[in-house]
């Protein structure tokens, strides 16, 4: 029976392995790599591993999950982003919960099951989103900055759903409102007692553990933790992975943080992937194929109704339509809380095993394609933003500069690190400038420090035009792609602008067409980073300055 575990356990790792490698290669999160190899060798396909045998093991896996989410929860963050964390996050958790609980009612379940989906589903990926984000460079950006404050709200919503998941197994011989006003009575409780520990307790603890100098008396510290505070939401009555969110949650505000998460993460990322997997087998392939055109029009129906509502409602409460429709197209997708919280509501028998192998189905499937949509995000709004274009009243109030130059200034389109420091060298040189951007947050907080920047993209020539680009006398602007900048220096030259025209471009693209189509010079951000790396190392080893320019400058001409 041991040498069966060892094989099964074997099996496990090589498959996630060998998909997680597959997986990597087009950029989908290790998270999806997990489940789909729990697909592949589990009952309903390969039938190699039985999950049975890894029921406890997927449950600390949820316990440390948890508690790696709280590590990364910011409470200061949170009431740092307090407008868009209570006012959007909160809006969009309650009429999401409420419309999917009420669309899941209906589909024929238990009350208490269909709010359990219903959170579950209104919960999106912290792991997909900010990964994505981050790789895109995309996280200063006002839809990632409204993105994570929504994210911020639903991992402390999430502790109510962890709170409610044992009162709705246990309720049936119960007053469901007296055992819930209980449970939050003593969750409450708990909280106090957990958040008291943390900031009091628990850094003496890592103070003294920090002085042995010992990585696995640090890395053992930190795992008696979690499970203690683990056990002890468990002897009262909670969800296990309820405490372990908790106190990851106070660890994550002290000075231990980070050292926490790397001595954790090799452990963590052992029980995440068994956890993941177990999930993936867990999926009934035969529900798959038998409810497959349902699966997909669920998933899509899950998105399209998450972009609505998050559109809607950031939109209502004052941001752009195309920071709505960003922000919308970005939280789209289900999440790995929700995924926890729909696990331990089957352990507790709250949700029936084949409902729950549908909707973790459907749940996968739309974390699948959310990188596709994350990447893409900026085409897709503008695509939509076609039939559904900002009005004429916004575009003008936010496009109204502090100074609108008709001739002999320069145009900085993007108003970034290097547009800042571009502004502040042409003015301490007198030279008039209009910079552009598209982030509302650069807008305000520049114009509040004086300088002369207006709401657009300097992709779109209408914006360029308001610029007076035609009697401008240089303008830098700012790509993201090289196709974006072949069209805008084509249509600027072919309206017969002169006017000098700098390029930057954050990826490597083809120079020589670009300046066929009018550019005056272009720089290639990273490659421009990389060879003054290079001039600096070559330097320090020794080469003359003679010989440094000479290479660099043939690297530059053959690139």
């Amino acid at each position: 029976m041991e040498f069966e575990f060892f094989e099964d356990l074997t099996t496990i790792f090589s498959a996630a392995l060998v998909v997680a490698i597959i997986f990597s290669r087009v950029r989908l999160p290790s998270i999806i790599a997990y489940m789909v190899a729990g697909v592949v060798i589990g009952p309903h396909l390969l039938a190699w591993v039985d999950p049975q045998g890894f029921a406890l093991i997927a449950e600390f896996g949820v316990v440390f999950l948890l508690f790696s989410l709280g590590l990364e929860f910011s409470l200061p963050r949170m009431l740092t982003l307090k407008g868009p964390v209570f006012g959007l996050g909160g809006a969009q958790v309650f009429v999401t919960t409420g419309i999917f609980a009420l669309a899941v009612y209906l589909w024929g379940t238990t009350i208490e099951a269909a709010i359990v989906i219903a959170g579950a589903l209104a919960l999106s990926s912290t792991a997909v989103v900010t990964r994505e984000l981050a790789v895109s460079q995309q996280l200063d950006s006002r839809y990632a900055q409204l993105a994570v404050a929504v994210l911020l709200f639903q991992d402390l919503v999430a502790i109510v759903f962890l709170i409610l998941v044992p009162v709705f197994a246990g309720q049936e011989s119960t007053n469901i409102t007296a055992e819930l006003g209980s449970a939050l009575l003593r969750g409450v409780l708990l909280l106090t007692v957990l958040m008291s520990i943390g900031k009091w307790l628990l850094p003496k603890i890592y103070h003294e553990v920090a002085g042995t100098r010992s990585d696995e008396v640090f890395l053992l510290t930190t795992l008696v933790i979690a499970l203690l505070a683990a056990w002890l939401t468990h002897s009262v009555g909670l969800s296990m992975a309820l405490g372990s969110f908790i106190i990851g949650m106070m660890l994550g505000e002290g000075p231990f943080k980070h050292k926490i998460d790397v001595e954790i993460r090799p452990f963590k990322d052992v029980l995440l992937g068994l956890f993941f997997v177990t999930i993936g087998m867990n999926i009934d392939l035969d529900v798959v194929a038998a409810h497959w055109l349902r699966i997909v029009l669920f998933t899509v129906a899950l998105i399209a109704v998450n972009i609505s509502i998050l559109t809607v409602i950031a939109h209502k409460l004052g941001e752009r339509k195309a920071d709505a429709l960003r922000v919308g197209i970005t939280l789209a997708q289900a999440g790995e809380f929700g995924l926890a919280l729909l696990v331990v509501a089957q352990i507790n028998g709250v949700i029936p095993t084949d409902q729950g192998s549908f909707i973790i189905t459907i749940a996968v499937l739309s974390m699948l394609v959310s990188p596709l949509f994350i990447r893409h995000v900026h085409g897709i709004s503008d695509w939509l933003l076609v039939y559904w274009p900002e009005s004429n009243d916004r575009q003008n109030d936010a496009m109204l500069p502090a100074s609108l130059h008709a001739e002999n200034h320069v145009i900085i389109g993007g108003f970034g690190r290097v547009g800042q420091t571009i502004a502040g060298l042409l003015s301490t040189n007198g030279i008039p400038y209009i910079a552009i951007d598209s982030d509302p947050e650069v807008i305000r907080t520049q114009r509040l420090n004086g300088k002369n920047v207006i709401f657009g993209d300097c992709a779109h020539t209408q914006i360029l035009d308001q610029c007076h680009i035609a009697s401008s006398r240089l303008a830098i602007l700012t790509f993201r792609s090289a196709t974006g900048a072949k069209r805008t220096i084509e249509e600027i030259r072919a309206n017969g602008t002169g006017t000098p025209i700098i390029v930057r471009c954050y990826e490597d693209i083809d120079f020589d067409e670009l300046i066929s189509l009018g550019a005056d010079r272009v720089i290639p951000e990273m490659l421009e980073a990389s060879l003054l790396i290079s001039t600096q190392v070559l330097a320090f080893l020794g080469l003359e300055e003679n010989e440094i320019n000479r290479q660099i400058n043939e690297l530059r001409k053959k690139r």
